[in-house]
């Protein structure tokens, strides 16, 4: 039961800094990002560090209670899935939003393309294949503060 489980904040990130799928304007800007992106070449062994352009796409990875999760903002919902793709580890956190069907809005891995419901993680595309990205309850207060529900504190929690 969601009640049950333990809400933890999501430091130094608000509802407001997440781009809002459903917002046309922030889909077109959220396409300029991903097509600057492939214009750029960095070099592996290059001692600049990486712009972090992911923030301008539609998720945003965030560890907390040891977990890495991706965070995406449809409306005034925010969902929260685990961060890698439960079929090969891509970036799920930079996934395309997509809307398969009205009113189920799915996520796209970047990598091999594999669909997920955002609502339940199951695997959407390719069918029948049965894998299920994790997800999490989100809770965002009045001062648009998330906050992401576990089952139990992470392990860190009790080092000394």
């Amino acid at each position: 039961m969601d009640s049950e489980k333990l809400y933890l904040p999501v430091p130094d990130l608000k509802v407001t800094d997440l781009l809002n799928w459903q917002k046309e304007e922030e889909r077109q800007h959220r396409h300029l990002v991903h097509r600057n992106l492939n214009e750029l070449s960095v070099s592996l062994d290059s001692q600049q560090p990486q712009a972090h352009s992911h923030k301008k796409c539609f998720g945003n990875s965030v560890t907390i209670n040891d977990e890495t999760v991706a965070l995406f903002r449809i409306g005034d919902e925010v969902y929260a899935t685990q961060a890698k793709c439960p079929h090969a580890g891509g970036p799920l956190y930079l996934a395309d939003l997509e809307e398969l069907v009205p009113g189920q809005v799915c996520l796209k891995c970047p990598w091999h393309k594999w669909t997920f419901s955002i609502d339940s993680g199951c695997s959407i595309k390719p069918a029948g294949r049965g894998l299920v990205a994790k997800t999490y309850p989100v809770r965002v207060n009045q001062e648009g503060h998330i906050y992401i529900g576990f089952d139990s504190f992470g392990p860190s929690a009790f080092e000394m």
